[in-house]
């Protein structure tokens, strides 16, 4: 079996099997309630179910730090889409960043009022509470458009902010899911 060095923060190297995640790292390193959210690998940020193939230098991304409350509010907007898809099954949902103070979604759908925020933000904490797993996939560039093609707007992202043969990452979340340049964490609610 082969074997991979980790570095972390304080210079210590711990050797580990090759395909541990960095979750495992981060727990192995820090215990069960590090409070981490995602690792920095290498000084790229990624989520903690990457597998480690090579030697690497990994440090967690705290819940509490920027870093971490940017990927709360990115996984909060993919809550908010997962929401407002279950409520509305013919929303064509767009784009859904972290913003400064917050998070949002938007979607081609027909307007919605005041009135309909109550039911979604309920929606989402029923979502919230089965506690789904989130599962990263990895998508070459024809996988991508046949989990897209019913979304036009998901199309032209793909189109517009991937290069060819790229493909890229979806977020699953029970059976909702969303194409993401980004990192996506689980959201749960006791």
């Amino acid at each position: 079996m082969s074997m991979v060095n980790v570095t972390l923060p304080d210079g210590t190297v711990n050797e580990y099997a090759a395909g541990v995640t960095a979750g495992e790292v981060v727990t192995d390193a820090l215990g069960k309630k590090h409070g981490c959210l995602a690792a920095r690998i290498n000084d790229v940020e990624r989520d903690l179910s990457t597998a480690l193939t090579d030697d690497c230098h990994i440090e967690g991304i705290l819940a509490e730090s920027d870093e971490g409350i940017h990927i709360l509010r990115h996984s909060a907007a993919h809550l908010l889409a997962q929401a407002v898809m279950e409520l509305y099954p013919d929303a064509k949902p767009t784009i859904g960043p972290a913003i400064d103070r917050g998070f949002y979604y938007d979607f081609a759908m027909e307007p919605i009022g005041e009135g309909d925020l109550k039911p979604i933000e309920k929606k989402m904490h029923e979502i919230a509470r089965r506690n789904l797993k989130v599962e990263r996939v990895e998508l070459d560039d024809q996988e991508l458009r046949d989990h897209f093609t019913s979304n036009p707007y998901k199309i032209e992202i793909i189109d517009d902010k991937l290069e060819d043969g790229d493909g890229s990452t979806i977020y699953k979340q029970g059976e909702w899911y969303d194409v993401c340049l980004d990192r996506t964490f689980q959201v749960r609610r006791n």
